[in-house]
């Protein structure tokens, strides 16, 4: 029972006082973050760099790679697909610049020659046939990747894209920029391409928010010497220092820092994560802005205190050099329990799943306790005709299928009803229909109680039947309704789980632990991802368990019998 305690407390400090500390956005989910296993090294980067210095650095969903001064490649974080066995290529040769898309990297040697490996299901990590002897006759001079695609600039200004690019239309360079590209940077689905115009050009797929590209930077009125894309953002230096940004605004995107804002600074290099920004101006200062779901944009002390001379994002991770070679590292450090099937913590959703499980078998608990245990006083203490028709409704309540009811109410109204209607329908239904076995035990001690001297005394005495109930017989069988109690709020939570896990209790995107364990039932997720099915389910069976030892524990402890003994 003490193991049991002990278990049950640790169990509701994590669930509520994690909810308390821990936020929770119901609509927060980025699939290129899927299925990510325990980890949290995402920006713990070789001490080695530390000491040869890093030339560049960038980042994919939950990994990093750096070329030092010697032209070496460096990979770390989580690696999921074969990224850290570098290809002989590498190690033959001197690398001058690497790209990274969500699961893959491409990497440029001093020859002109490019380099590709990791996940590879759209053949985004392979040069194609037909572009092999392009190549050969075109030297690359930029290399760049994004969601399951890669792309290249060649010396003549041509930009080719290979990959998943039929949906995105990444395949079909609009024929006025082949040939005029500078630069480009690539978003998920999407480029931006710097002319040699000075002027910005896009191409992918038509409408987006990353399109909106305004005129004056299109037409030439403002010469662009630097560009950068998010997913649905796009940033640009002019040859002035000053930014210009448009798209989506979401997460302040397009809320420059008050220096930049008012023009007091020049920017002199932008870089662009999944959904946020960061900038270094020409006198060291580093910035950053957007949304700021992982501390991407909480630039640690030791950089603002510093004179930056090189800032690389990418996705959620951000390093920035300092004028002394250091390398400081801020953002996405990785997920202490995994990210499930949408990109969400683990952690977060089983605090906050665990919430509504808890919560749900409680309150549950307290209702088919109230009933029951007035049910059982009235027909205890009264019995005759009472007794045989409180009985024999208990009976009625007892003899319907909790499951097949509850199923036929999710489904004939489970549409109709918000998200916490529906979690209140479910504690009233279990509460509901869950009290005649509590009834007939308080009934059972009732009947006995009520034939001794101290009862016989108090209606001797004149005092009324509702007080006799409450204040002399009630406190004689308090330990029987405590110990079911315990014992009813385990099945609870069980069958909170299995409504959920069945589909008919808290739906997504709410969680609880059952509706958790309802999307990890395919068998690549219980062979692969173990950590999506494995959680909740300890979860459930440790405070189903805990909760079990204590009522246990009570129902000796509280035995007559068993004290006599």
């Amino acid at each position: 029972a003490l193991v049991g305690l002990t278990g049950f407390i640790i169990i509701t400090l994590f669930v509520f006082g994690g909810a308390l500390i821990v936020p929770f956005d119901l609509y927060s989910s980025d699939n290129a973050l899927r299925n990510l296993p325990p980890n949290m090294s995402y920006l713990r980067y070789p001490k080695e760099l530390d000491s040869v210095g890093a030339e560049q650095i960038v980042s994919g969903r939950s990994f990093s790679a750096a070329i030092d001064s010697n032209g070496k490649v460096h990979v770390w974080g989580v690696d999921q697909s074969n990224l850290k066995q570098l290809p002989s290529a590498l190690t033959s040769s001197r690398i001058v610049k690497l790209a990274t898309g969500d699961r893959h990297m491409l990497a440029l040697n001093e020859a002109g020659d490019v380099i590709l490996w990791g996940h590879n299901n759209h053949r985004q990590a392979e040069v194609p046939v037909e572009l092999a002897g392009v190549f050969r006759l075109q030297r690359i001079v930029n290399i760049g990747g994004g969601d399951l695609y890669s792309a290249v600039l060649t010396e003549r200004g041509n930009i080719y894209v290979w990959g998943a690019t039929l949906a995105n239309r990444l395949n079909l360079v609009p024929p006025q920029f082949q040939g005029r590209i500078i630069d480009f940077a690539t978003s998920t689905s999407s480029i931006l391409l710097l002319l040699d115009d000075n002027t910005i050009g896009y191409m992918g797929t038509p409408g987006t928010q990353l399109a909106t590209i305004p005129e004056y930077l299109t037409n030439g009125d403002v010469k662009i010497t630097q560009i950068a894309a998010s997913v649905r953002s796009g940033l640009a230096i002019d040859e002035n220092g000053g930014l210009h940004g448009w798209g989506d605004a979401i997460g302040g995107m397009l809320d420059f820092p008050e220096p930049i804002a008012s023009g007091s600074v020049r920017i002199v290099e932008i870089e662009a994560g999944r959904n946020y920004f960061t900038a270094v101006d020409s006198e060291g200062n580093a910035y950053a802005w957007g949304v700021n779901n992982y501390g991407q944009t909480n630039i640690p002390t030791a950089v603002t205190n510093a004179r930056v001379t090189n800032v690389f994002s990418g996705f959620y991770q951000n390093y920035a050099v300092t004028e002394d070679g250091a390398i400081h590292a801020w953002g996405n450090k990785g997920f202490i329990l995994g990210s499930d099937g949408s990109g969400r913590d683990m952690l977060t959703r089983l605090i906050h799943g665990g919430r509504v499980t808890m919560t749900v078998g409680a309150v549950a608990v307290l209702i088919s306790t109230l009933i029951g245990v007035t049910v059982g006083m009235i027909s205890g203490f009264y019995g005759k005709w009472i007794d045989n028709v409180l009985m024999r409704f208990g009976e009625i309540i007892n003899s319907f299928p909790f499951l097949p009811l509850a199923i036929t109410l999710s489904a004939f109204i489970g549409g109709r009803l918000s998200q916490t209607e529906r979690i209140l329908m479910i504690m009233v239904i279990l509460g509901v229909i869950s009290w005649p076995g509590l009834s007939r035990l308080v009934r059972g001690q009732i009947l006995a109680e009520r034939e001794k001297d101290f009862v016989m005394a108090a209606r001797a005495l004149g005092i009324r039947s509702r007080v006799i109930i409450v204040r002399h017989i009630l406190p004689n069988v308090i330990n029987i309704v405590i110990v079911s109690m315990t014992l009813s709020y385990a099945g609870s939570l069980l069958t909170e789980a299995g409504l959920s896990f069945l589909g008919f209790g808290v739906v997504p995107p709410s969680p609880s632990w059952g509706n958790m364990l309802t999307g990890s039932q395919g068998t690549d997720i219980i062979e692969l991802y173990w950590w999506r099915w494995v959680l909740p389910a300890i979860a459930v069976l440790m405070t189903a368990l805990s909760v079990n030892l204590i009522g246990d524990g009570l129902r000796e402890a509280m035995d007559p019998k068993g004290n006599e003994k």
